[in-house]
């Protein structure tokens, strides 16, 4: 008796152990989600762009800023996003300086998620700072105080200025992994803040 209680003992925690390690390590999930995204944006501009195109070089400086690995994961989906643009992405730990080609700031503002297998959820606040031209010299006051507003000079040609606030708030039903569920946060930023810094409109 004590043979067979100890295999199902065995056999419980191997089962738990595999549980969780897969919860742990595996992108993957069957699930619904509730997810909406509250957006605030403001914009600045000098003149008229000459055409549509991206900056000169085609190239994106992208700095994101956060205090744990979400960032590394949405810091990617933004790269991905901006890759199928056609944007070649550098990163950069921005500075307020003027840089030779489009700019894109972001920084996570302390995530809370509330993860469980069967049901999670997570308010996320975000901020970007999007200049097309790669005037970043407005950085650290637009982070400081969103509604302070932005004067370009008539000799600064050209200038395109974008600050946008996101809240992201998610509710998500079923059997997901957290490395899923991280992603599925970060793809939902991720659009937000590139639809937005890289509109059309201003």
């Amino acid at each position: 008796m004590n043979l067979k209680n100890n295999r199902i003992l065995i056999v419980s925690i191997v089962v738990f152990v595999t549980f969780a390690l897969f919860l742990a390590f595996v992108d993957a999930g069957v699930s619904t989600s509730t997810t909406g995204v509250e957006q605030k944006i403001s914009g600045y501009s000098f003149s008229q762009p000459n055409s549509s195109d991206p900056a000169p070089t085609g190239v994106v400086y992208l700095d994101l800023k956060g205090e744990n690995g979400f960032s590394v994961i949405l810091e990617d989906e933004i790269a991905d996003l901006l890759e199928e643009k056609g944007f070649k992405v550098e990163t950069v730990s921005m500075q307020p300086v003027i840089y030779d080609s489009t700019a894109l700031a972001v920084v996570v503002n302390k995530p809370d998620i509330f993860y469980n297998p069967f049901y999670s959820t997570a308010t996320m606040d975000v901020e970007f700072v999007y200049s097309h031209t790669g005037n970043m010299e407005y950085l650290d006051m637009l982070i400081d105080d969103f509604d302070k507003p932005v004067v370009f000079s008539s000799m600064d040609g050209y200038q395109l200025l974008r600050h946008g606030q996101l809240t992201l708030n998610d509710t998500t039903k079923g059997l997901v992994t957290y490395p899923y569920y991280r992603r599925h946060l970060a793809e939902n930023i991720a659009a937000g803040v590139v639809d937005k810094a890289f509109s059309d409109d201003l």
